[in-house]
């Protein structure tokens, strides 16, 4: 599944958000403040997408989804997480990140979207989730980028921006918070199978090593069978 797309016009912001407007709003600590200053080079306010910029319905969960682009200094390979989630504190709706750095003479892409649960007042607190990462890419062309995938809301549009960057398929009719969960409940799973497996290694005994072999099998075939599309 594609994860360079091209964003209709009528969607298009292009707004530079100067770092010191956001210490404004951030209040940001001397680590935070030095992490925006030592690897970011620009933020741009790329995209707004929803039923007013869109052909696409004003149902769902998110009424908006914004796209920001945020370039790296030269030298800077990864942006620390507590960048974005700086910048996805000030936003109630999900952003779609697009990071770009320079390596030599050549530039490279990187997507990060979180999870951000639905806001239903705008006093309350902006609760962001989990990051979903790609790896990075060569810079597509303009020409090799595609169209959105077709979607009837926001929401649903956000699902499918989420896909690529999940470790599985959503499954049929499955949310996306009922999606988060299968992924915490993954990872879970997983930091038990790492555990067992060095416990494994390190164990002497015989009769203990076939215990947690047996163990291990059946916390694999949990992991599988969170892994499975539908059930």
């Amino acid at each position: 599944m594609t994860l360079h797309y091209r964003f209709p016009e009528s969607t298009a912001l292009n707004r530079r958000l100067p770092k010191d407007a956001l210490y404004q709003r951030l209040n940001p600590s001397f680590a935070l403040r030095q992490l925006f200053i030592n690897q970011v080079q620009e933020i741009i306010w790329r995209n707004k997408l929803s039923a007013d910029t869109m052909n696409i319905g004003a149902g769902g969960d998110y009424s908006e989804l914004h796209v920001f682009d945020i370039e790296l200094k030269n030298g800077i390979d990864e942006l620390d997480e507590q960048v974005l989630r700086a910048i996805d504190s000030l936003i109630v709706f999900p952003v779609l990140h697009r990071l770009s750095r320079k390596i030599g003479h050549n530039v490279q892409v990187q997507y990060h979207l979180a999870h951000k649960a639905p806001t239903i007042e705008s006093a309350e607190k902006i609760k962001v989730g989990r990051y979903f990462s790609s790896d990075w890419f060569a810079q597509p062309e303009q020409q090799k980028l595609h169209d959105l995938p077709i979607a009837l809301n926001v929401t649903q549009l956000y699902r499918q921006l989420l896909q690529p960057l999940l470790p599985f398929q959503f499954r049929t009719d499955e949310s996306i918070d009922e999606c988060m969960s299968r992924v915490e409940e993954l990872n879970k799973q997983q930091r038990q199978i790492n555990k067992l497996q060095n416990q494994l290694l390190r164990e002497k005994q015989f009769n203990r090593k076939i215990e947690l072999n047996r163990e291990l099998s059946v916390l694999r075939q949990r992991l599988q069978m969170l892994k499975i599309t539908n059930e």
